[in-house]
């Protein structure tokens, strides 16, 4: 994919900020970028499934709408997805559930509102497992129908990879945003927990929801996040030497070939860069109890907060949704306090470990994305970081054995944003041409 300019590769599969150029010079306009992605998704969306809510007139209406001066609109013109928890008023908001058909928000989140001041397109809802939790929804992977884009941001996923948009807005509680990023071979981040206002998003677990970005390059990830911070952040070119400290985990005993070989690929390839690495630095017994933590905080929140439609209509939840509701309704107080307390010693234990070390590199997943009848696949990789609320960013690199994408994430300490974008700038490029055997 070209960084000029010029028109080398088809315009839909260009990044946002190619785009933006390209606009900026007059090259394109926002009314031919987006008639290209809505014709990309009337040919592709009987396939992917990507969407569950999409009027292509009000998006020829957006653009219409658009101001003639793109001065001030740091997006412009630009496609963007919005998974289906998220809410809109102008557009239904089920929250993947039959328990919200037709739901109408009063007023667009935070973050819509802050998508919507900045010029950028809304193009629809993405679909998103029920309540961004397990019960997945219909979308493919668009590298193979029969595999799993992953969850719970299925559809921003999948949308971004099959070039319908070249920007998309998921969520992740568990492994919701890096995990289907890696499923389907884009750049994936998670910010650090509480950074962008989840005003007027579901929630699942407040103590750990994170809102997601999905995207086809870091640059594009760092022209979006800012607008969902509502203040600029400095992603500064990184120069001088970099301390990485090399973590397959405590769960890498469910790693597949394929991922540690996009893994070790990956270590390899920053190692001739002249990227330094480190052993582990981090208790594995204290991110393992994180991880199993993870689970029961979010169990004990999402019951409460959905207890209401929990009892009114069960018939119209799905069995893990029911499941997990029942489970976190049947916790004590004293079990809930214990899990919050094992993920904050392990907060403070990856802070003190990682001193010194400007990132950690690691799975993003176990592997290419299984089967769709075997459900969105494990979050083993991304619960502990989730739990303790750090920034992740995973990076498309290699292939399995079935052609299917694998990635490789990268882990900063909390707050070091930025830090973690200029990291995966570098990485990126290192590993762009290189081949995983």
């Amino acid at each position: 994919m070209s960084d000029s300019l010029g028109a080398e590769t088809p315009l839909i599969t260009q990044t946002a900020t190619q785009v933006l150029r390209r606009i900026a010079a007059g090259e394109i306009s926002a009314t031919e970028l987006n008639e290209a992605c809505l014709a990309r998704i009337a040919a592709r969306e009987g396939q992917v499934r990507a969407w569950a809510w999409h009027d292509p007139e009000q998006v020829r209406r957006q653009v219409a709408n658009l101001p003639p001066d793109a001065a001030g609109k740091p997006l412009y013109g630009i496609p963007v997805g919005l998974k289906d928890i998220i809410d809109t008023a102008d557009m239904p908001t089920a929250y993947g559930s039959r328990a919200y058909a037709n739901h109408r928000p009063a007023v667009d989140a935070v973050i819509v509102q802050r998508l919507k001041a900045a010029g950028a397109v809304l193009m629809g809802k993405t679909v998103t497992t029920e309540f961004a939790y397990m019960h997945p929804g219909p979308t493919t992977n668009p590298h193979h129908p029969l595999h799993t884009p992953g969850g719970s941001s299925s559809g921003s996923a999948a949308a971004v990879a099959d070039a319908m948009v070249p920007l998309a807005l998921g969520s992740q509680t568990g492994g919701s945003t890096i995990r289907p990023s890696a499923f389907c071979g884009i750049v994936g981040f998670k910010p650090t927990h509480g950074q962008v206002s989840l005003e007027g998003v579901l929630p699942l677990s407040p103590t750990m929801d994170t809102i997601g970005l999905q995207a086809r390059s870091v640059a594009d990830v760092a022209l979006l996040y800012p607008v969902l911070l509502g203040r600029a952040i400095d992603v500064a070119r990184l120069e001088g030497p970099l301390r990485v400290a090399w973590h397959p985990g405590p769960a890498e005993d469910e790693a597949e070939p394929e991922a540690w070989r996009a893994l070790q690929s990956a270590r390899e390839a920053m190692q001739g860069a002249g990227i330094s690495f480190v052993d582990d630095p981090l208790s594995a017994d204290e991110l393992r109890a994180a991880g199993e933590a993870n689970r029961r905080i979010m169990a004990y929140e999402a019951g409460r907060h959905h207890q209401a439609v929990f009892q009114a209509t069960p018939e119209l939840l799905g069995d893990a949704t029911r499941s997990m509701i029942a489970t976190g309704l049947a916790m004590t107080r004293g079990e809930y306090e214990e899990a919050l307390a094992i993920a904050a010693k392990a907060r403070s234990s990856f802070l003190r470990g990682m001193s010194g070390i400007d990132a950690l590199l690691t799975f993003s997943a176990p592997g290419e994305a299984p089967l769709a009848t075997g459900g969105t696949g494990s979050s083993a990789f991304n619960r502990i970081w989730t739990t303790i609320g750090a920034p992740c960013l995973t990076l498309p690199h290699g292939r399995g054995s079935l052609g299917l994408p694998t990635g490789v994430q990268l882990v900063c300490v909390n707050g070091h944003d930025a830090r973690l974008l200029a990291i995966g700038e570098r990485v990126e490029s290192i590993l762009k041409g290189v081949v995983t055997v």
